[in-house]
This record gives C-alpha cells, structure tokens and sequence, in this order.
C-alpha cells in the first residue's frame, strides 16, 4: 500500500481476484463434469454453490492482501 494510491485500486484488485477465482472455479468443475459424462450441469452449479462462494471471498482477500503488501 503506498502513501497515496486510491481506494479505489483495492476494491478493483479485489473484484478481479474474487470474479477471476469464481469463474475458474466453475468452469473448471462444469468441464470436469461434463467431461466425465454428466448431462445436467445446472444441478451441480446449485449444489455447489456454498463453495463459489467461498471461493469468490477467498479471492476477495486474496485482492486486498495484494494490494495491501504492494504485490503486483
């Protein structure tokens, strides 16, 4: 974190983490799935979705901590 960066780099830092480890998260999954033979992907996005969640604030922290520590 510098003396002057604005806040506004955390919360973007942060959003893109949390979108770019939910968007793998279920992607890879689904393709997993279909790739195993599975038709109804729709049902394991419903059940599963406690877990893109906790994906998703994993990637939000993970943002902050990035920028917090300067790491880029």
């Amino acid at each position: 974190m510098k003396k002057n960066e604005p806040w506004w780099v955390a919360i973007y830092l942060s959003c893109a983490c949390a979108f770019g480890l939910l968007f793998m998260c279920v992607f890879f999954q689904i393709a997993g799935y279909w790739l195993s033979g599975g038709e109804d992907f729709i049902v394991l996005i419903k059940e599963n979705m406690p877990l893109y969640l906790k994906m998703a604030g994993a990637g939000f922290v993970l943002g902050f901590v990035l920028w917090f520590f300067n790491v880029r």
